[in-house]
């Protein structure tokens, strides 16, 4: 992935459905760089659910400044949508990150929502990935 000319290679770990493997989500938490914490706008219930998996993430990087962003996928199923934008918009600037959605099946604002991820990494970094090589993070979806 380039970004402002820089190339990024991002490893993505779909932690959705792990949550049984509790020993395995610490490490994955301990490893990751940057979260991106999704839910689908049509199940009230994926979102409740954020709250914990955020505060897991916090607890393991025991720090608050951890970069994420709050995703809202399935924006294509509009007419099934059980979370108001502007309730999972207020969460996130509650929390201080930026709230996108998307939808994986038409690809709508997917690309850009790991595009703010690894910007928040590099900026969490102090840019020190370095200007105009090959970089490397860790982007995890929740």
């Amino acid at each position: 992935m380039a970004i402002d000319g820089v190339k990024y290679e991002v490893e993505i770990l779909d932690t959705a459905g792990e949550e049984d493997f509790q020993n395995m989500m610490d490490m994955w938490i301990s490893f990751g760089q940057g979260f991106i914490l999704a839910f689908a706008i049509n199940d009230q219930e994926s979102f409740d659910v954020i709250k914990q998996k955020r505060e897991r993430i916090i607890k393991g990087k025991r720090n608050k400044n951890v970069p994420m962003i709050l995703v809202g996928n399935k924006q294509d199923l509009q007419s099934e949508r059980q979370v108001p934008y502007s309730v999972a918009k207020e969460l996130a600037d509650k929390w201080g990150i930026e709230y996108i959605e998307t939808s994986a099946k038409t690809n709508f604002n997917c690309k850009e929502a790991f595009e703010k991820l690894v910007k928040k990494v590099v900026e969490n970094n102090g840019n020190n990935f370095g200007i105009n090589r090959k970089s490397s993070c860790c982007c995890q979806v929740f």
